[in-house]
């Protein structure tokens, strides 16, 4: 149940929430000077939490069962577009890294950052797996190759047969390129019924890879893992997730082992105007 608690001395009656509900659970009565709430409407609040968000006194708060706190450093101040270029430019796609992991105290942070990530009506549906130990990244990744050694023996065509071989083959003299010897695994995973699971879960992720850099670690989108993960449902149960879940995506990540320098040349800007 939704909680959505109104100063009476705060608030001003500016009407800002009134307009930004989508759902009409906040109104001006007739005669009134300050907002209040529509007790027919509450139950369809998305816990967006935006009438909270945008008044200009503070004077809404929105609580709910398994809202989690804000985070200490949400006070900061925000990037210059310089800095945000810069962030966004300079991440590359980690597949080489320090042999060290990372404290779960620092993955806290970031994942405590990440679910702020916007999700399809405000759903909050991505639940994420860690794999903490590198020996359960090594494990994912090996059963990973023995699904491609199993694939390849097959008639199947399938759009990773070209370059199978040299997964296989680099495995059995001790290289990794499935996960590219990564201390940890992150899954994004939602209901396996969940119409927009897979683009929160991607949205979700993004935020991840952008957040990896500015505590010092570097990420891998786990591709080849999560086309295994949708052909082997051995894959998915070795996983563990609670019943009638899905991981929709991967990602490596840890410290790496080199420093990007330079920003790489991409397409120029390509962009329909109307």
């Amino acid at each position: 149940m939704t909680t959505i608690t109104i100063d009476q001395e705060k608030c001003t009656g500016c009407k800002i929430c009134l307009s930004l509900c989508p759902y009409c659970i906040l109104e001006m009565k007739e005669g009134a000077k300050i907002a209040s709430q529509n007790p027919d409407m509450i139950p369809f609040c998305s816990k967006c939490g935006h009438c909270s968000a945008f008044c200009p006194q503070g004077a809404i708060d929105v609580d709910y069962e398994g809202a989690g706190p804000v985070p200490d450093w949400a006070a900061d101040t925000i990037p210059s577009a310089g800095e945000l270029a810069r962030l966004m430019m300079i991440r590359r796609s980690v597949r080489s890294y320090q042999n060290k992991t990372v404290p779960r105290e620092t993955l806290q942070k970031i994942l405590d950052v990440v679910r702020y990530a916007p999700t399809g009506m405000n759903g909050q549906s991505v639940r994420w797996l860690v794999i903490e130990n590198p020996d359960g990244v090594r494990k994912i990744a090996a059963d990973t190759v023995e699904w491609a050694c199993k694939l390849m023996q097959t008639d199947i065509e399938h759009p990773l047969k070209p370059i199978l071989p040299m997964i296989i083959e680099a495995w059995e003299r001790g290289e990794d390129h499935i996960c590219h010897g990564a201390p940890h695994l992150i899954f994004a995973y939602t209901h396996k019924d969940n119409p927009v699971g897979l683009i929160d879960a991607i949205i979700a992720l993004t935020h991840l890879d952008l957040a990896a850099p500015v505590f010092e670690l570097g990420t891998c989108w786990a591709g080849i893992v999560q086309i295994a993960m949708n052909e082997s449902p051995e894959l998915v149960a070795g996983l563990g997730l609670p019943p009638d879940h899905m991981p929709m995506y991967g990602m490596m990540i840890g410290y790496p082992r080199y420093e990007s320098h330079q920003i790489p040349r991409r397409n120029a800007l390509q962009v329909i105007w109307k």
